[in-house]
C-alpha cells in the first residue's frame, strides 16, 4: 500500500491506491536501454530551480549510499520542453500540498506513458517555497513527491519516502539523517544517508526490485493478438538503436518448449527473447514465412520470467500479429508415479491429456511391471516413450488399427508410441 505522506507536519496520513495505468505520449529524455535496469529520476519544475546540481547531487548521494551500483538517470522537465506549459497551467501552486501531489500525480498519468505499480520512473515536482504547513509531499512507498527549494535535501528526502523509508528522529550533536521529519530545520545538518537499518533495508529492497523491462505486458501460452509498433517506445540495444518495439512478458515452465510466430506484419519484423535479467537469449530475423519472425522451440530449462521483444528489420515498424505455442513434456521417474501406472488406465489417460509428451522412465529402486495405453485418445497428437534402465523388463499394452498388442521393453531400450486416432503407432 501507498502512504500520502506531509513533509514538516506529520499529524496524519492515509491509505491511497496507485494502481492507475495510463498510455498517452512518452516522457521525453533519454532512450532506455533494452533490458538495463536503472532509475529514472524526473524533476518537474513548477518554478525556476537555481540550485538544481545541488539538488540532483543530494538525491543522488542518498540514493548511492544505500547502493552505489544502482544506474540512476535524472531528467528535468522545465520551459524548454514543448508540453511546459501544459504542465504548467495544469499544475498551478496550491496552498495544500497534499491537493498540489495528487494534482501532479493526476497530471502525469493522464498524459503520460507511465505504469505506476511495475515502473522505474519517479517524479519529483520542484517548486519554490514552501506549502501551507509544509515543504513537501510524498507517496511512501510510490513514484511522486513534492519538494521545495527551502532546502537543497527536501527532493532528497521525498525520493527516500518513494524508496519505503520513514522519518528518522535520531540525531547526533547537529547532524540529522536525511529521514530527519524536519528537514528545513536550519539547526540540524542533514546528512544524504539513511541511519536506520530499516530505511537502509527498506530502499535496498526497493532497488533490488527495479524491472529489467518495466513497460512489458504480460501474455500467456496460446497467445494471439493483433498489435502494431508504430506508436512503441523506442530502444537502443537491440540490432539498430533507436528501434520501436513492443515487449511481452512471459511466465514459462520446466519441461516446455514455447514456439513463437510473427504473422501478418506490414513490415520486416525482428524478433528477440531475454531473461529476467536482460540477457539476450535469442533473436531471429525470417525464420518465419516470409520477412517475419519466428522462435521455434525455445526451451528455457526452468519455471521463470522471460521478455519476448518484437522490433524491425532496420528500425521498421507496422503491425504485426503474434502467435504462440507450447510442447510439454511430463516425465515420470519416480516409484510412487510409477507404481500408479500398475493396472490403471485412468491415471496415465490424465498424465497424456494434460501433456503432449509423457516420457516414462525405469531404473533400479523406481520400476513398474507393466502398464496399458489408453485404447482411444481424441485431441491433438500425443507421445508416450519408455526408456528402460532398470534390470527388470516393462510389459506395455496398447491398441494398434483396432488390435490390442503387447510388447515388452527390455533394459537399455527406449520405445515411443504416437497416438493415430486408431491406436498408437510404434516409433
Amino acid at each position: 500500500m501507498n502512504k500520502r505522506i506531509l513533509l514538516l507536519c506529520i499529524s496524519f496520513f492515509y491509505l491511497l491506491s496507485t494502481n492507475a495505468y495510463s498510455r498517452f505520449s512518452v516522457l521525453p529524455g533519454r532512450t532506455p536501454t533494452i533490458g538495463e535496469k536503472s532509475l529514472n529520476l524526473w524533476f518537474w519544475e513548477l518554478d525556476s530551480m537555481d540550485d538544481r546540481d545541488d539538488i540532483e547531487g543530494n538525491v543522488l548521494d542518498t540514493i548511492s549510499s544505500v547502493n552505489p551500483n544502482v544506474k540512476v538517470y535524472v531528467h528535468w522537465f522545465d520551459s524548454n520542453d514543448e508540453n511546459y506549459w501544459s504542465f504548467y497551467h495544469a499544475n498551478h501552486k496550491s496552498d495544500d500540498p497534499l491537493s498540489q501531489l495528487d494534482m501532479f500525480r493526476d497530471y502525469v498519468l493522464h498524459h503520460y506513458y507511465f505504469s505506476v505499480r511495475n515502473h522505474n520512473d519517479y517524479h519529483i515536482l520542484a517548486a519554490e517555497g514552501n506549502w501551507d504547513g509544509g515543504s513537501g509531499a510524498a507517496y511512501s512507498p510510490g513514484h511522486f513527491a513534492l519538494a521545495s527549494d527551502d532546502n537543497e535535501k527536501i527532493a532528497a528526502h521525498g525520493m527516500g519516502h518513494m524508496l519505503g523509508a520513514s522519518h528518522n528522529r535520531d540525531t547526533n550533536w547537529f547532524s540529522a539523517p536525511i529521514m530527519y521529519p524536519h528537514p528545513s530545520a536550519w539547526y540540524y545538518h542533514l546528512q544524504t544517508k539513511f541511519w536506520s537499518d530499516s530505511n537502509k533495508s527498506a530502499v535496498r529492497k526497493t532497488l533490488q526490485e527495479l524491472k529489467h523491462f518495466p513497460d512489458s505486458e504480460s501474455f500467456g501460452v496460446q497467445y494471439a493478438s493483433l498489435d502494431s509498433t508504430t506508436n512503441a517506445r523506442k530502444y537502443n540495444g537491440l540490432e539498430w538503436n533507436e528501434s520501436r518495439a513492443e515487449v511481452y512478458q512471459l511466465m514459462v515452465a520446466k519441461n516446455t518448449t514455447y514456439t513463437i510466430t510473427l504473422t501478418d506484419a506490414d513490415f520486416d519484423t525482428y524478433l528477440y527473447v531475454y531473461d529476467e535479467n536482460g540477457k539476450q537469449l535469442a533473436k531471429d530475423d525470417d525464420s518465419g514465412p516470409g520477412s517475419w519472425s519466428k522462435l521455434e522451440n525455445q526451451d528455457f530449462g526452468s519455471a521463470k520470467e522471460v521478455y519476448f521483444v518484437v522490433s524491425g528489420y532496420k528500425r521498421a515498424y507496422g503491425k504485426y500479429s503474434i502467435r504462440m505455442s507450447t510442447y510439454r513434456t511430463l516425465f515420470i521417474e519416480d516409484n510412487s508415479t510409477l507404481k500408479s501406472l500398475q493396472n490403471s488406465v485412468v491415471n496415465l489417460s490424465k498424465f497424456i491429456s494434460s501433456n503432449n509428451k509423457v516420457w516414462i522412465k525405469t531404473h533400479n529402486g523406481a520400476w513398474v511391471e507393466s502398464f496399458t495405453l489408453p485404447p482411444e485418445f481424441h485431441g491433438n497428437t500425443r507421445k508416450v516413450t519408455l526408456s528402460v534402465n532398470s534390470e527388470w523388463p516393462v510389459r506395455v499394452t496398447f491398441t494398434a488399427n483396432k488390435i490390442e498388442k503387447t510388447l515388452l521393453v527390455q533394459q537399455g531400450q527406449e520405445v515411443s508410441w504416437v497416438n493415430t486416432g486408431n491406436g498408437w503407432l510404434v516409433q
